[in-house]
This record gives C-alpha cells, structure tokens and sequence, in this order.
C-alpha cells in the first residue's frame, strides 16, 4: 500500500535532481523554470493567472516575479483591461526567452533520459495514464 505515492515521489526527486544542478548554472532559483516555460506561452498574462497556471499562491509568484525581475528575465507593462481597469502584463525579456530555450533543452534532455528504452507507443499510453491520474486528483481537491 502506498506504493504509487512513494514512487511519485521519488521520481519528482530524481528528476529535481537531474535538473536542479543545470538551473543553478543559469541563475535559476527552483520555481523559476516553471515560469519561464508557462510565460512562453502566456505572455502578457496577469500575475494572478500566471499564480494560477503554476499551481502556487499570489504571494508566492510576487517573490518569483520580483527575482526575475531583477534578474532582468520579465517586466511587466500596463495594460488597459475591459471596463476601464488597469493591470500589468508580464513579458520575457530577451535573456528571459535566452533562459526558457536554456530551460526547454534541459527539461528535453531530462524527459529523453526517463523514456530511454521505451516505444513511441509506450511512451504515449504512460502520458497518457499519468494525466489521467492527475486529473483525478485535481477534481478531488478542487
């Protein structure tokens, strides 16, 4: 019993640690890929939906946001909202979109290691299985 939640999480461990040693090398603090890679494809975003895409709480993304900021990796620009509200934008820098191709090669090399020796199909069905599974789990605690 339990089996699958040990192995969740030593897989998570195993894989934080294959790519944490790489993030470090690009000035990378452990939340900050997840941005980086969600930012790509949301650019522009507000800071409360970019909390929300990355499952963390506002205050945590303000402390996130603020380091990258520094780090020259986002701003944010105003931007004009329906109903006459204003809210910032955030968008990668050139070093940001520098840092998530740097991010994505990693993350690449990490997922060619975990599906060495497996079929296409294999490959296809796990991922698929997997997210099964974490859909399962999110309607129960949503």
């Amino acid at each position: 019993m339990g089996y699958f939640h040990v192995l969740l999480i030593k897989t998570y461990a195993a894989h934080k640690k294959r790519s944490r040693e790489a993030f470090y090398n690009l000035n990378l603090t452990a939340g900050q890929p997840k941005v980086l890679n969600i930012l790509m494809n949301m650019e522009g975003c507000q800071q409360k939906e970019l909390a929300e895409a990355c499952s963390v709480e506002p205050p945590t993304m303000t402390v996130l946001l603020k380091n990258m900021e520094q780090k020259g990796l986002i701003y944010r620009e105003k931007r004009q909202l329906p109903g006459g509200f204003r809210a910032y934008g955030i968008y990668l820098t050139d070093a940001g979109k520098q840092a998530t191709k740097d991010v994505m090669k990693i993350v690449d090399e990490a997922e060619d290691v975990a599906f060495k020796g497996f079929t296409d199909k294999e490959k296809e069905v796990f991922m698929d299985l997997f997210s099964r599974v974490r859909d399962n789990l999110e309607d129960v605690y949503l």
